[in-house]
């Protein structure tokens, strides 16, 4: 931490069926289980759910077990409520994440996830370019899609 004050540790998606987003990320892109837990969620930090909540926290790993994770939350009981439909389906709203991963197999990830019920493919696996500031550009490998609970990824590689 000598560079800037932060480092960013983790996101963790809010689910109603953790099974489906292990299936995605760690079956499929090969994340590791770093931490799997049910926990008892007091409401005071999180604010969701009602108090003293009793979930199931699953902390995945990349290559790194202090940056780069992913967790998935579901609230067990009481469960949370489904989240209302979206607006514009394939369209990423105001408020809403990104999620931009590595993959070293796009086009096999990308077969796998897109049968999985509930994905909304928005791009198969295409080249991008990105500039780069000496002029040059980089090239991406990439696809495109909701997860079931609605999170928007992109899936890249380098090409």
């Amino acid at each position: 931490m000598s560079e800037v004050p932060t480092d960013f540790r983790r996101v963790t998606m809010v689910v109603n069926d953790i099974d489906i987003p292990l299936k995605i990320y760690r079956d499929i892109l090969g994340m590791d289980v770093y931490y799997d837990q049910n926990i008892l969620v007091t409401g005071e930090g999180l604010p969701a759910g009602e108090p003293n909540s009793n979930t199931r926290l699953v902390i995945l790993k990349c290559n790194d077990p202090y940056i780069g994770m992913l967790g998935i939350l579901q609230y067990l009981d009481p469960p949370l409520p489904a989240p209302p439909p979206r607006p514009e389906p394939n369209r990423v709203q105001t408020g809403e994440v990104v999620f931009v991963m590595h993959n070293e197999d796009v086009p096999a990830a990308f077969e796998k996830i897109s049968a999985i019920e509930g994905v909304e493919v928005v791009s198969e696996p295409h080249l991008s370019e990105y500039p780069k500031d000496d002029g040059s550009v980089f090239r991406v490998l990439g696809c495109s899609f909701f997860d079931p609970n609605g999170y928007f990824i992109e899936l890249n590689q380098f090409a």
